[in-house]
């Protein structure tokens, strides 16, 4: 049963990864400037992890990120794979 969990959760990933690269990585963008704005947290999805985190910076190739349990975090964009959140509309 965990292995089928596992298996959706990389096939709903990857699904997201590649809607955000045929938005040319507008969605994506929003999100992370929405985190930033309003101070509400995302969860990232790196290569099959997961880092919850609330945006501190973005530029054109990394994010900074700020969580309780890590401090803060640097990611490269090119590695995000999808990010989940409550950071409203995007379109």
């Amino acid at each position: 049963m965990t292995a089928l969990r596992i298996l959706a959760a990389t096939v709903f990933t990857l699904a997201l990864a590649t809607a955000a690269a045929a938005a040319d990585g507008g969605a994506l963008k929003a999100a992370l400037e929405q985190s930033k704005a309003t101070g509400k947290g995302l969860t990232f999805y790196v290569n099959g992890q997961s880092i919850p985190g609330v945006v501190v910076s973005v530029d054109d190739q990394y994010v900074v990120a700020k969580s309780q349990g890590q401090g803060t975090i640097v990611i490269r964009i090119d590695r995000i794979d999808a990010v989940g959140g409550f950071v409203g509309d995007i379109k």
